[in-house]
Order: structure tokens, then C-alpha cells, then sequence
């Protein structure tokens, strides 16, 4: 075997196991295959696990995920409580259901400004991943929007780091941001006393948890 690459062992070892597993079926269940099967049942399952295998270099080239959403609007939000930050960001189309959205915990304290500038980048980094187009990013935090808004005329370190984060993106179509209400960042902000409470960062897709599912209906409601 110590001539055998890499790819040759495990090839070597999945047929073993099939064979392995066809001896059992043949014994205990009187169910016998042809050795082809056998082998092309082997050569799927190491196909399967070279493209799944996130270890290697992947087999298939990698794609930018194309969403054919429209304007979509960003929820960004932070909390600090007992030297502990938290960030929260949810992602949702203009009928309130929520698409994705992340809440990152940080083990030590920021102000308030850096929080939430820290959750603006976020965003748009989730934004980014998401390859979204029209965006429409939403805070209670008025000072974001103000530096957002005059950064032409920001020479202040934040507002240094406002036009990299509009810098950022430039690739999409239609960019907004606008103040809500803490009422209207009910999610975010749950997000973010979650994580804050648990000291763990929490990712949810399309088919977030329960929990925080039921945040979302009452939100909409």
C-alpha cells in the first residue's frame, strides 16, 4: 500500500468497504449484486466526496452566487453589556421575510460609534456574499447616517472609514441608508441580546430556528 498515492489509497479503501458492504447484504439479507454495481457504486462515492471534501482544492469552479432579488433592505444593529459586544445583521426583501442575517459576539467592549460602524461593515460584507445589487441599509444609529451622508466633506477618522465602507460598494446599482426606529431592529437587536446572553456567534439562512422565527412574524406583524 505504500505505493499507492493519495487518491489510489482511498479509491483502493471505498471499493474495500463496498465489497465489505456486499458481503453483509449477501449474508444477512441473501441480496447479491453484480461486481460492476460494486464498483461503480465506489467510483459515485469517491466522485461525491472529492467535490463535497471543503479540505482539498475544490473539483468544480466556484461561481458568485447570482440572486435575482430586488431592492433589498439591511438591518444593522449592536449591543454592549458587561464589557461584551454584539453585532446583528438581517437581510430581508421589501415583504419583511428574512433571507439571511448573522450575529457576531465580540469577548470585550467598543463605543457605541465603532459597534456600530463594525455592524455597517458587516452588513455589507453579508451583502457582498449575497451578491446583492439594490440595497437599502437601515440603523438607529444617526450618526452612521450623518457621516454616510456628508462624506464628502468628512476629514474626521470615522468618516475616513465611512468612504472605504462606501467605497465598498460601488458594485451595486442602488444604495441607501436610512434611520428607523429600535422597534423597527426588533430582530437585530434580539440577535444581538442572543448572542450576547449565549457568547456565540449565530448565522441563520432561509431556514432560520424557531426562536428566531417566531422574532420575524412578530416584526412583520
Amino acid at each position: 500500500m505504500c505505493l499507492l498515492d493519495k487518491k489510489a489509497f482511498v479509491d483502493f479503501i471505498t471499493t474495500l468497504w463496498n465489497i465489505w458492504n456486499y458481503r453483509n447484504n449477501a449474508i444477512f439479507r441473501g441480496k447479491e449484486e453484480d461486481a460492476r454495481v460494486i464498483w461503480e457504486r465506489a467510483r459515485k462515492l469517491n466522485d461525491d466526496f472529492r467535490i463535497h471534501n471543503f479540505s482539498i482544492w475544490s473539483i468544480l469552479p466556484w461561481a458568485p452566487k447570482t440572486c435575482k432579488w430586488d431592492v433589498i433592505k439591511l438591518n444593522v444593529d449592536a449591543s454592549m453589556k458587561a464589557n461584551r459586544t454584539s453585532l446583528g445583521i438581517i437581510a430581508r426583501d421589501l415583504d419583511g421575510f428574512v433571507l439571511s442575517g448573522k450575529a457576531i459576539f465580540i469577548n470585550r467592549v467598543v463605543n457605541s460609534e465603532s459597534a456600530e460602524l463594525d455592524a455597517f461593515l458587516e452588513g455589507i460584507w453579508l451583502a457582498q456574499s449575497l451578491n446583492l445589487d439594490k440595497v437599502i441599509f437601515e440603523t438607529n444609529y444617526a450618526c452612521i447616517i450623518n457621516h454616510f451622508c456628508k462624506h464628502k466633506d468628512d476629514i474626521t477618522i470615522f468618516g475616513y472609514h465611512i468612504k472605504k465602507a462606501r467605497k465598498m460598494l460601488d458594485s451595486c446599482s442602488k444604495v441607501d441608508i436610512k434611520w428607523v426606529d429600535r422597534g423597527c431592529n426588533k430582530v437585530d437587536y434580539s440577535l444581538c441580546n442572543w448572542s450576547l446572553s449565549n457568547c456565540y456567534n449565530l448565522s441563520v439562512e432561509m431556514d432560520y430556528p424557531s426562536d428566531i422565527h417566531n422574532l420575524v412574524i412578530s416584526n412583520v406583524i
